[in-house]
């Protein structure tokens, strides 16, 4: 059986404070960067949260990420707009850009912002809900520079296992978010298995002789979501890349810290009101939603859900309960930093709301 802490979104806060504190990122950055984390523990996306501190602190050691990036932008084209991160977090250089969307499509209707030289920017339904809470339509992909994902039918990583994120406004405080990876699973959610003592499902990676396995510690490359997955990475590989004055991802040399060589994104925001009028628009999504929901059900226990509706369900859960970190998790972050949870964490066996 798994063992966990459970540890308050303050907490876990702090934490994250003290573990960035040497690296004296601008207080912006910093605090895009922790903030995205605990949200993304917080809605259940374990696998885009805590457990990535260890990469972003080896990227700031070795100069990929800068922790005093200067963002440049490039707004000659109103609602074409290009972004320089600079070697920013991707959660600072990502914020910015759809601040910079939302804000142009309120004048113009539309904006779509391209991002060159930035890095992983973590979870892309955190910036299509800015959108959607915005009362706009918000769309979010990045690529990779370190490419995990083989291509249908390929045992060798040629494209990034890149996200794909569309918000839509509801009439709730809990809108539409489709968050997906374009492989079966995300390499986060393959290691957090890992850190839960757990066996993946067979179909999610494959060794490096390309054998099937279901040990998350013997995954070398990811598989996609069938061929409409891999479509979907190669697409979103060319529309971060060679769209953006970079290359595609297997081009991509991750031991280089240039523009060159970063992680680029794109991101596209329509204002609702320039189509519809904007809460007849919505009283049609919450009927289709209603509909959905009507559904027979397969298994009665298992209800259907909307888009972002489970992940907005945990968030509340989590608030209250707590966050739950596995111990070997927990057990590497004190061995790497040197630093423990405040003293609200609290010891469990097993928890019911973990988003395997």
């Amino acid at each position: 059986m798994s063992e966990y802490i459970t540890v308050s979104a303050l907490s876990l806060h702090k934490f994250l404070e003290r573990v960035l504190s040497p690296y004296e990122l601008l207080p912006e950055v910093a605090s895009a960067l922790i903030t995205h984390l605990v949200e993304a523990n917080l809605c259940g996306m374990d696998s885009h949260g805590l457990q990535q501190i260890f990469g972003y602190v080896k990227s700031l050691e070795n100069g990929r990420i800068n922790p005093k990036p200067q963002i440049q932008i490039n707004s000659k084209r109103p609602a074409m707009i290009r972004i320089d991160g600079d070697g920013a977090p991707g959660h600072y250089a990502g914020k910015v850009a759809m601040e910079t969307a939302i804000s142009q499509a309120t004048k113009l209707g539309m904006a779509v912002v391209g991002v060159n030289n930035s890095n992983h920017f973590g979870m892309a339904g955190y910036y299509t809900r800015m959108a959607a809470t915005a009362g706009m339509i918000g769309f979010a992909t990045s690529d990779t520079n370190a490419v995990d994902l083989a291509p249908y039918g390929g045992r060798v990583a040629k494209i990034g296992n890149n996200p794909i994120s569309v918000g839509i406004p509801t009439l709730t405080s809990h809108p539409i978010v489709l968050d997906m990876a374009t492989g079966a699973v995300s390499g986060g959610k393959i290691k957090h298995f890992k850190y839960q003592g757990l066996l993946i499902p067979e179909g999610w990676g494959i060794t490096a002789t390309g054998q099937p396995t279901q040990n998350p510690k013997d995954v070398a490359v990811n598989l996609p979501a069938s061929y409409k997955g891999a479509g979907l990475a190669f697409i979103t590989d060319l529309l971060c890349g060679p769209l953006l004055g970079t290359t595609a991802s297997m081009f991509k040399q991750k031991a280089i810290h240039d523009a060159a060589n970063g992680t680029g994104h794109f991101f596209w925001v329509l204002d609702i009101e320039a189509w519809t009028e904007r809460e007849e628009f919505m009283q049609q999504v919450e009927k289709a939603i209603a509909s959905l929901k009507e559904t027979p059900l397969l298994d009665e226990k298992q209800p259907i859900y909307y888009p972002g509706e489970l992940e907005a369900i945990t968030r509340e859960h989590r608030l209250i309960a707590g966050i739950p970190v596995p111990r070997s998790l927990v057990n590497e972050l004190k061995d790497v930093f040197g630093e423990e949870f405040a003293t609200d964490a609290t010891d469990v066996t097993d928890v019911t709301d973990v988003t395997q």
